[in-house]
């Protein structure tokens, strides 16, 4: 209200023309004139003491950026829900995947690898030594990628804020919470793409082999606006940025040291999800056999490794459908189920599908699932699954292993660094 916004000293800044997200921000955080700058979406709900948070982690450490607990808000009382009642519940961190998308996770650490980029606070000082955002980005997207990897390799650090809660409308599909506004066609899937060259070195070339990014094969992407405006602080290099979240990029399989097919004996066809391309912005599908291939020379989901650390922060309890984000998904199968299904892998499950190898053959595999469970995934018939007793179960092998470019780019130092624990 007017009333409120006199009271609290607020300012508002109205551009001549549209500048999208990212430039709204930019003009917001040049008019600000306080020690520290906070970010929000429009349509969140703070709790009252959101900020007593924030001003302590930043006055501890002026290259502190500070995410709170995300929960959920009603739009239609404007009151939060799905407050979490233990610490460490809530959304607040996310992991950079290889084709510029960014998914939710949670570990026992305070650190944020990657913010989702709606709502958090830095010092006024630290946002601008790094840049600001980036002057040549349209609309939204790619922004949080950009920020998460300047802070981190050019020496600051992004924590979440277990007691300072936002709730935020998450869109659900219905009318009252669909967006008013419409982005330029291409905006975002660009603002990736250079945020992620800017910043991933040699590892921008994994990134091009995902479908969405085939447009830019061959095409100049200019990132000088990006990264001139920290060539002179010294960052440290993406390999630096993988080795500070080993947790995730090795002991949690985001980065598998082999790919490989997963083929029935029996049968000679292969696990594959049945819908899914190459896309980290996936949704849960069936597995199903089909016909092998001899190479990944197109996005089918067929090709498989290691992902999710054990309870004891090893790798690996899952499997996860290479280039997805997708894990076989070994929660609460029943004796005699007939449907295998993915979801969204949670890089901390623990045991819930894995490849334990034979007693008497090396290169033959039991598919367990579930934790803790005597079942297996069988093959019944030529092309059907089910789930059995392990001691009844048909076996599987590896097909066509390879290492895969993205564990191929580590140095030497630091694969014999991974491997030393693997």
């Amino acid at each position: 209200s007017a009333e409120a916004a006199a009271k609290f000293d607020v300012k508002y800044v109205r551009l001549e023309t549209p500048h999208g997200l990212i430039g709204a921000k930019q003009a917001g955080a040049e008019a600000a004139t306080g020690d520290i700058i906070v970010f929000f979406d429009c349509h969140v709900l703070p709790a009252s003491d959101y900020w007593v948070p924030y001003v302590k982690n930043v006055a501890e450490n002026y290259k502190r950026v500070v995410i709170p607990t995300i929960t959920s808000l009603d739009v239609d009382k404007w009151t939060e829900f799905n407050r979490p009642t233990t610490s460490g519940g809530g959304l607040s961190k996310c992991y950079l995947t290889f084709d510029a998308e960014f998914k939710w996770t949670n570990d026992n650490t305070p650190y944020v690898p990657i913010m989702s980029g709606g709502l958090l606070a830095m010092s006024r000082k630290w946002f601008f030594e790094i840049g600001g955002y980036d002057s040549s980005m349209k609309g939204w997207g790619g922004e949080n990628l950009d920020q998460s990897l300047r802070i981190w390799t050019c020496g600051g650090e992004i924590v979440s804020a277990q007691e300072s809660y936002v709730a935020h409308m998450w869109r659900d599909g219905t009318a009252k919470t669909k967006a008013k506004y419409k982005l330029g066609a291409g905006d975002a899937i660009k603002n990736r793409a250079r945020a992620v060259k800017a910043h991933l070195g040699p590892w921008f070339e994994k990134t091009m082999t995902f479908p969405s990014f085939k447009q830019w094969a061959g095409k100049e992407l200019d990132t000088s606006s990006i990264t001139d405006t920290f060539s002179n602080l010294q960052c440290e290099n993406f390999e630096w940025y993988l080795n500070r979240f080993k947790y995730i990029y090795q002991n949690a399989g985001v980065i598998p040291d082999e790919v490989f097919q997963i083929e029935a004996d029996s049968s000679g066809l292969c696990l594959e999800l049945k819908s899914m391309k190459w896309t980290n912005y996936g949704t849960a599908d069936s597995v199903v056999l089909r016909d092998c291939t001899d190479a990944p020379k197109d996005p089918k989901s067929i090709w498989w490794h290691k992902s999710n650390r054990l309870k004891d922060g090893s790798c690996c309890g899952g499997l996860r459908a290479w280039n997805t984000d997708q894990c076989i998904d070994g929660r609460n199968h029943r004796l005699g189920g007939t449907d295998l299904a993915s979801y969204t892998c949670d890089l901390d499950s623990g045991v819930e599908a894995f490849l334990e190898p034979s007693s008497d053959n090396e290169e033959e595999f039991s598919l367990k699932v579930g934790r803790g469970t005597p079942y297996c995934v069988s093959v019944e018939g030529e092309s059907s699954l089910k789930i059995v007793e392990c001691e009844n179960a048909s076996t599987w092998r590896k097909r066509n292993a390879f290492t895969p470019i993205e564990y191929e780019l580590l140095s030497s130092d630091t694969k014999k660094d991974w491997e030393s624990v693997s």
